[in-house]
């Protein structure tokens, strides 16, 4: 057993988002014992029993010892994602304790140890690190929009070109990694070690409390009957609105149909109606999409959602979860509300019931749901390794992929999620429905500021609807933003 590490003001913070996350035990736990009121924790599928995933589920390297070499792992603090990429000690929190138990498993078996640090959200700290020829980061999580930046300027190791990973393991998300490729080359990998790919997915909650006194449609069954569109939520936000004080005046006092943060809105209706704002071609190099056919139509529809009849509030705050909008769905005056499931525990003292659905397809055509992935945070080893500690990277990586889909997935998805966010059985099936149809955008994601965050945000708020005006101009940006990338050529 290794010595427990002493708390810092960083992993207090932790602690304190996972224990709403999950829920704490009455009492402290001892530091040396893992606590015995801790939940068990579910096997990964239904029905397995945890033997069962052990035997199935295998990183399949064999023998290492790294003799109790350090391994150094720097990430950054944001509100928005666990970031953190180990555990110091058992707290009593569920998701804590798996996360300790997968980085034990890990350092016993390989003999290493792991070693946090940390650095400012929006800083080029690692990588001037990394220029500066700093051995001592083995791994290091960076942002999505520098990803590509990384990669352009040589200070990261691709996944292909890394040893020891396979990424054809279940614990490697291969539907998200495959949208991430450029030019067929894995640049940055996904794997189940990287929390956010859970914690930034985006869903719609509703608000039970509508639902039965308008008579609506129940959304569950809309779902599961492949009848949930943009038509049929927009009739429900329009019948819900109104300017409940009379004064003449919406705002943040009256009833709506959906509550939202600006610039969320647009990526979550456009990739539930299966339309990327950046597609890739086939030869996997991305090309800006917005002026096609069916992104145009998408866009008309949307501008139409959310403005015709004043049923859309938007909220802009620090947070891409407005506590505002929040507050206003708690307080009934909301039906719809976007949200990621990381702060999906915010509604847990909220009085009446409510639901978990996936945003809307754009029709009944429409063959499957989509679900946005908003961010991606990925985990990248820099240029700096080489050798034996690039191998060492590689094996360590495998491994905690390994590990934390066996004992912190489960945690997190079926525990945290599945029980404690979710009221009813419904809702606990429509997150197996999101989970599985996770797509990531570029556009929303590693060029957000070029697109979501620039000129879409600025026509979806001016309710802009000719977009194609706008996207030969943005074209040329984007062309010459991805032209950088190695593989891609004009």
């Amino acid at each position: 057993m290794k010595t427990k590490r002493a708390f810092t003001g960083l992993f207090a913070l932790l602690v304190l988002l996972s224990s709403i996350l999950a829920g704490c035990s009455e009492s402290p736990a001892k530091e040396t014992d893992k606590p015995a009121e801790a939940a068990e924790v579910l096997p990964v599928n239904p029905g397995e029993t945890e033997a069962e995933v052990e035997e199935a589920v295998r990183d399949d390297l064999g023998e290492y010892d790294f003799e109790d070499a350090a391994f150094g792992m720097m990430t950054f603090e944001n509100q928005n994602f666990h970031y953190r990429m180990r555990a110091d000690e058992y707290t009593g929190v569920q998701l804590n304790d798996a996360v300790f138990d997968a980085t034990l498993a890990v350092e016993e078996r390989f003999r290493v140890a792991l070693e946090e640090l940390y650095y400012a959200d929006f800083s080029n700290t690692p990588r001037v690190n990394v220029a500066a020829g700093d051995t001592s980061m083995d791994v290091v999580r960076i942002r999505c929009t520098d990803a590509t930046g990384w990669w352009t300027d040589g200070a990261l190791v691709t996944a292909d070109e890394m040893p020891v990973i396979d990424l054809t393991k279940p614990y490697w998300d291969k539907t998200i990694n495959d949208s991430l490729t450029i030019a067929k080359q894995h640049y940055v990998a996904l794997s189940s070690y990287d929390l956010c790919t859970y914690d930034l997915t985006f869903a719609l909650m509703f608000n039970k409390s509508f639902i039965t006194n308008y008579g609506f449609e129940i959304p569950y069954e809309l779902v599961l009957n492949g009848q949930w569109t943009m038509d049929k939520m927009n009739e429900m936000m329009i019948t819900v609105s109104e300017d409940k004080d009379g004064n003449g005046v919406r705002d943040r006092n009256d009833l709506w149909g959906y509550v939202a943060h600006p610039k969320m809105v647009a990526p979550g209706f456009w990739i539930g109606a299966d339309a990327l704002s950046i597609e890739k071609d086939e030869n996997d190099v991305p090309h800006l999409n917005i002026g096609s056919e069916k992104f145009i139509n998408v866009w008309e529809k949307l501008i139409s959602v959310c403005y015709s009849d004043n049923q859309y509030l938007g909220i802009d705050d620090a947070a891409d979860i407005p506590a505002d909008a929040i507050r206003i769905f708690s307080e009934n005056r909301a039906l719809f509300m976007d949200m990621s499931f990381f702060f999906s525990e915010e509604l847990r003292t909220m009085d009446s019931d409510f639901g978990i659905i996936p945003y809307p397809k754009y029709n009944e055509e429409q063959t499957h749901y989509s679900a946005r992935l908003c961010y991606y945070m990925p985990t990248v080893v820099p240029v700096t390794k080489v050798g034996d500690e690039l191998e060492r990277c590689g094996v360590m990586l495998e491994a905690l992929a390994c590990e934390y889909y066996k004992i912190v997935i489960p945690a997190y998805y079926d525990l945290a999620l599945r029980y404690k966010v979710a009221r009813d059985e419904e809702s606990q099936g429509m997150l197996d429905i999101i989970f599985a149809s996770r797509v990531i955008d570029i556009g929303d994601s590693t060029l957000c500021s070029n697109i979501r965050d620039g000129i879409m945000r600025q026509m979806f708020e001016n309710r802009f609807t000719n977009v194609a005006s706008r996207a030969a101009s943005l074209d040329k940006v984007i062309s010459a933003l991805l032209n950088k990338l190695p593989g891609v050529e004009d």
